[in-house]
C-alpha cells in the first residue's frame, strides 16, 4: 500500500521549508500539523493516480476497507487516513466485529476494537468473554477485553458466571473488575470474598471491593488492618471509607518496607 503517512511528512516538511523564516521554533510548527494534514488531505497526489488521500479509499467496500487495514496490521500501523476511512463508514462495523472475532492478528484486533468503540458500534461482547479464559491470549488484547466488558458488565453477568469455575484466579480477577461494574449479586459479592482471602494481590482487591460497595464487606476488611502492610492498609482504607466506615487503627509501620518505599524513605 502506498505509504500515505511518509508523503504526509513529505507535505508538511515541503510546507516547512517554505514558511521557516515565518516559523519562530519548533512548537509553533507543531501548531500548525492539523491544519496542514487538512490541506494534504485534500490535495491531489500523483503517486496515488492523482486523487486526494481524503478521496482515494471512497470507492472501497467496508470489507475492502477493513481488510486493507488488517494487512497493514500484520507489520505496520495501518495510515491514519485509512482508519478515519472506516470510522466514518458505519457498514464497516460488522466486518470489524468479525474481525475482533476471528483475527489470528491481535494487533489488527486491537485496532478493531478501538474503531469499534470509536464509531460507537455494537461491540462482540461474546469474543471478549472468550479472551478472558484464552490462557495464550495476548495480554494487551485482553486488557481490552476487560476495558470493553466493564462497559457492558450487565450485559454480560451471566456469561461471565457460567466461565468462573474454569478461570484461575488471575482470570477470575479480571471476572471481577468488570463484575463490580454490574448490580449487586450474590455471586459477585462471594467471588470478591474468594479473591480477598487469597491474599495474592490485596490492594487491587481491596479496590474492587470498594468499587463494588456491598457493606457486607466491611468486616474482612476492618479484620485485614491488623496484619496487613502499608500498601495494602491504604487500599482497605480507601475501599472502608468509601463505604461510608471509618478507619482508626494506631499501627506503626516505620520499618514496613512498603511504608519506607511509598515515603521515599529508604
Amino acid at each position: 500500500m502506498f505509504d500515505f503517512d511518509k508523503n504526509f511528512e513529505a507535505f508538511a516538511l515541503s510546507w516547512y521549508e517554505a514558511h521557516k523564516d515565518k516559523i519562530e521554533d519548533e512548537e509553533a510548527f507543531e501548531q500548525q500539523m492539523p491544519a496542514l494534514y487538512e490541506q494534504w488531505l485534500n490535495t491531489p497526489v500523483k503517486e496515488i493516480g492523482g486523487v486526494t488521500p481524503q478521496s482515494y479509499f471512497a470507492k472501497e467496500t467496508p470489507d475492502s476497507l477493513v481488510e486493507k487495514m488488517a494487512a497493514c496490521a500484520e507489520s505496520s500501523e495501518p495510515p491514519s487516513v485509512l482508519l478515519d476511512a472506516i470510522a466514518e463508514c458505519e457498514a464497516c462495523a460488522q466486518p470489524l466485529a468479525a474481525l475482533v472475532a476471528s483475527s489470528s492478528c491481535d494487533h489488527a484486533r486491537l485496532i478493531a476494537s478501538n474503531l469499534l468503540t470509536e464509531m460507537g458500534a455494537a461491540q462482540p461482547l461474546d469474543a471478549y468473554v472468550k479472551l478472558l479464559t484464552d490462557t495464550k491470549a495476548d495480554e494487551g488484547l485482553v486488557e481490552r477485553a476487560v476495558e470493553v466488558l466493564c462497559d457492558y458488565a450487565g450485559d454480560v453477568r451471566e456469561k461471565l458466571y457460567a466461565v468462573l469455575p474454569s478461570c484461575s484466579l488471575t482470570q477470575k480477577g479480571m471476572v471481577a473488575e468488570i463484575l463490580v461494574n454490574a448490580a449487586h449479586d450474590d455471586r459477585t459479592y462471594k467471588l470478591l470474598e474468594e479473591l480477598f482471602a487469597a491474599g495474592d494481590n490485596v490492594p487491587y482487591y481491596a479496590g474492587l471491593i470498594g468499587k463494588y460497595g456491598d457493606e457486607r464487606a466491611s468486616g474482612m476488611l476492618y479484620r485485614a488492618l491488623d496484619t496487613c502492610d502499608y500498601a495494602e492498609y491504604l487500599e482497605i482504607k480507601n475501599a472502608i471509607e468509601r463505604m461510608g466506615g471509618v478507619v482508626d487503627v494506631d499501627r506503626d509501620f516505620s520499618e514496613d518496607p512498603t511504608f519506607l518505599a511509598v515515603k521515599n524513605l529508604r
